[in-house]
């Protein structure tokens, strides 16, 4: 079974991904990963095998590195799957996880989870995902996800 990180273990691994994450656009971009690749000791990956490693940690599938795949690259500990509670939350809107829910969803299926909102939070989740006002379960579970790092970063990762 696999330890819990400590807090200062987290913060070690958020600051080497944040060092990583270049555009600090909260994702390791191929590019990214290949320029720290390339200054690594040693002789420096080729595209195809930077490629190759993004695939094999990229466990959501959307050609980047995020926080969580970061831990799991770096720790071997396995990536956290969403919560079973959100995904039964987020079934209750849209029950196949592919489709998407509009913003008045979003806030009363965060309010059935506990969780506030305001405003300026939906609005720029929202606006930034598809432009028609809604939101994937993807885009939703990164938002709870990266609401929730600093609660993991402060009890520890587990």
């Amino acid at each position: 079974m696999a330890r819990n990180l400590s807090p200062e273990e987290i913060q070690v691994f958020k600051d080497l991904f944040d060092s990583y994450d270049a555009d600090k656009g909260g994702n390791i971009s191929v590019e990214e990963f290949a320029k720290v690749m390339s200054q690594s000791p040693g002789k420096a990956p080729t595209e195809e095998e930077v490629a190759q490693i993004i695939k094999e940690v990229d466990l959501d599938g959307d050609g980047q590195i995020n926080f969580d795949e970061f831990i799991t690259m770096m720790t071997g500990q396995p990536y956290p799957p969403p919560d079973e509670e959100w995904v039964k939350a987020w079934k209750q809107y849209e029950p196949s996880l592919n489709g998407s829910i509009t913003q008045s969803q979003f806030r009363q299926l965060l309010a059935d989870l506990g969780e506030s909102v305001n405003d300026d939070e939906v609005n720029k989740l929202i606006n930034n995902v598809d432009g028609e006002g809604k939101l994937s379960f993807k885009a939703f579970v990164h938002f709870l996800k990266t609401r929730n790092l600093e609660n993991d970063i402060l009890n520890g990762y587990s």
